[in-house]
């Protein structure tokens, strides 16, 4: 951690003299310089480039990048979101621990908490049908309203099937 943000003050005086970026790598492995080093952080390339569909992908970041991590707080003005919140928190995360997030959606007037077991990128991995199941759900609900009963009619094969409550 030490060693990723003195390349990060480096990087950011650079930037203030007009240099390009130092750019470290985005996960690596525990005791590297890199900008996650848990492992469940390793399971990015897995994730978002699966079997290396993208080999031009520069999986690198601006060392001076985390330096603002320190002030981000996304949750700190949770219980001033008027609207529909979805927070999905995945319960092994190690990257980006879930009790922020589940504080987060408690304290949103209309918060809703989706706890996942797995780690980091699991709503990418093993869960993703169920994570955007959830999120389409959350949609439709927030933004379409609930929708008619659609019933079966005598039409034949071609009739739409028979739902109750939201589509």
């Amino acid at each position: 951690m030490l060693r990723l943000l003195g390349r990060g003050f480096r990087d950011a005086m650079g930037g203030l003299l007009g240099r390009p970026p130092l750019l470290v790598p985005l996960a690596g492995e525990p005791a590297t310089v890199a900008f996650l080093t848990t492992p469940d952080g390793l399971d990015g390339d897995r994730a978002l480039n699966p079997g290396n569909q993208y080999p031009e992908w520069e999986q690198t970041i601006a060392a001076r990048t985390p330096l603002w991590f320190g002030f981000y707080r996304p949750g700190r003005d949770a219980a001033r979101v008027r609207c529909p919140l979805l927070v999905l928190v995945c319960d092994e995360d190690q990257t980006a621990f879930a009790e922020p997030g589940v504080r987060a959606a408690r304290r949103a007037p209309r918060g809703e908490l989706v706890r996942i077991p797995g780690g980091h990128y699991e709503p990418f991995l093993g869960r993703h049908e169920q994570v955007v199941d959830t999120e389409l759900s959350f949609l439709r609900r927030h933004l379409l309203g609930p929708s008619p009963a659609v019933h079966r009619t005598t039409g034949g094969a071609d009739s739409p099937p028979h739902r109750d409550g939201p589509a």
